[in-house]
């Protein structure tokens, strides 16, 4: 029975540790919280596993890292820094380095910018925005994480959209002026 959990244990290790990962990464925002959110849920689903069918593990992996990052950031007293969709390749792009160091100020700039609309986001609508757009889930698996009908998923992700592509157009506008 022991080698059975421990292959089981394994197996969804490699299949979900980059989601959980980037889940966390994209709503705690530093990578160190990100690395031992990761590790917890790792150690939670150990500890769990044996009540958890193999179908649902995905399920309750969104969940409890989500439950968890969302924990995390109610303890913090300061508001945590998520990372956008297309924050997440331009900080890659930043942190490796930048022969030019206009562009790479340019580069972090928008994903300062696109961070802090992401972060003034509802907590609903920039989960379902990570998860769709950063995590790259379909809208039924969005639904099944949340437990949430398919059709609030496409609201919830559409009303994200139009609220960030607001927001930096208002942030754009008053930067420019």
């Amino acid at each position: 029975m022991g080698m059975i959990r421990e292959l089981r244990f394994r197996i969804l290790c490699r299949r979900h540790g980059d989601e959980i990962y980037r889940l966390a990464r994209s709503m705690l925002g530093v990578a160190a919280d990100a690395e031992d959110a990761t590790q917890e849920v790792l150690l939670r689903l150990w500890n769990s596993m044996p009540g958890i069918p193999l179908l649902q593990a995905r399920a309750w992996l969104y969940r409890t890292s989500r439950n968890y990052c969302l924990d995390q950031i109610r303890r913090r007293s300061c508001v945590a820094t998520p990372v956008a969709a297309g924050a997440a390749a331009l900080e890659e792009i930043v942190d490796e380095g930048c022969d030019d160091p206009s562009r790479a100020a340019d580069l972090d700039q928008l994903r300062d910018r696109m961070d802090a609309a992401l972060q003034s986001l509802p907590e609903l609508l920039r989960t379902v925005f990570i998860l769709y757009e950063i995590n790259g889930l379909r809208y039924r698996q969005i639904a099944a994480q949340l437990d949430i009908p398919i059709n609030s998923v496409k609201v919830h992700l559409l009303r994200a959209r139009r609220k960030l592509q607001e927001l930096l157009r208002k942030e754009r506008t008053w930067t420019s002026s």
